[in-house]
């Protein structure tokens, strides 16, 4: 529990929306932080909300490690939360290099979660899971006559729906057929975008977890959460992702997107970091970024808040800065 002290937070990517949420999130919460932003672009939303930013390299730069070091060193660094993927990942490589505790889960999700297919396999691999039938290998013909129509093509390895597509017809299929090679799985189609679901967890690294919540939710087209509805129970998704948690053991936020077919849950994807709808989850209650704090400097002491319902709807606004 927070003795009056004042945490020194480090949040990078904070021109995106995630890195910008955390900030928002960590605000919401009330928990007394100075938070330094970083980006590599040094003009963003995200560094007008800190109370201090720098700019920061490539995190597949050579310096990287270094500067971050001076960065935690300079302002007295107490947890890092990576604001993109790029920076989980090498986070999650680097652990050795890193100057202060980071928000990082366990090794074996992160890097499963990096390949699609190592996740179909995985899921295929536990008996009482449906899984969405991906295939690698084909060409129209085979994977019409497979999968049927309308299906899925997308890379292996891949974020925020790049080189995701919707093939309809054989049209559909020769427009894309210069993206397709050895590493492009083809998917059947499940459910609708009315069925689609985001189930965020906090997971104590044991096959436990600390809080959670679903939302039925539609995106954008960078793949970010546009629409979310709020949802207080669904034994079907609660029934899958207690089967996940018990075998991936999540360390921290985690989130598991969903789609529905006949009232069956499918898994799309494994997202084992901070998503992009964690400042709408916050303001329904569910703060994972307050969890963050409490699980890596408050010794595992959490508060949990009381939850509520609705609908986000997300929209574009300004922020303006005066000469």
């Amino acid at each position: 529990m927070n003795s009056g002290r004042v945490y020194h937070i480090l949040i990078t990517g904070v021109g995106s929306i995630i890195g910008y949420g955390i900030i928002e999130s960590l605000r919401i919460a009330g928990i007394p932080c100075l938070i330094t932003g970083a980006d590599i672009f040094g003009e963003n939303y995200g560094r007008y909300i800190c109370d201090h930013f720098e700019v920061a390299p490539y995190t597949s730069s050579p310096g990287y490690y270094s500067w971050l070091a001076g960065v935690c060193e300079k302002y007295s660094i107490d947890l890092i939360f990576p604001g993109i993927e790029q920076d989980v990942h090498s986070y999650n490589e680097n652990r050795n290099l890193l100057p202060a505790p980071a928000v990082l889960n366990n090794e074996y999700i992160l890097n499963l979660s990096k390949d699609k297919y190592e996740t179909f396999l995985f899921l295929k691999s536990i008996e009482s899971l449906p899984v969405i039938p991906t295939l690698t290998g084909l060409n129209y013909p085979s994977a019409s006559a497979s999968l049927g129509l309308p299906f899925i093509i997308k890379p292996r390895k891949s974020s925020a729906s790049k080189g995701y597509y919707i093939i309809r017809n054989e049209v559909d299929f020769n427009e894309r057929s210069r993206e397709i090679n050895a590493d492009t799985l083809f998917q059947a189609y499940i459910g609708s975008l009315d069925e689609e679901y985001t189930y965020s967890v906090f997971g104590c690294g044991d096959g436990t977890v600390v809080d959670g919540m679903i939302m039925r939710r539609y995106l954008s087209k960078d793949g970010s959460t546009r629409l979310a509805y709020v949802i207080e129970q669904d034994d079907e998704l609660q029934s899958f992702v207690s089967t996940l948690v018990k075998e991936l053991k999540p360390l921290g936020p985690t989130n598991f997107q969903f789609r529905k077919q006949s009232g069956k849950a499918y898994l799309l994807e494994i997202n084992p970091r901070i998503s992009s709808a964690c400042s709408l989850r916050s303001k329904f209650g569910y703060n994972e970024p307050k969890y963050c704090i409490e699980h890596y400097l408050e010794k595992g002491v959490y508060r949990h808040q009381s939850k509520k319902t609705g609908k986000a709807v997300r929209y574009i606004s300004d922020k303006i800065i005066y000469e």
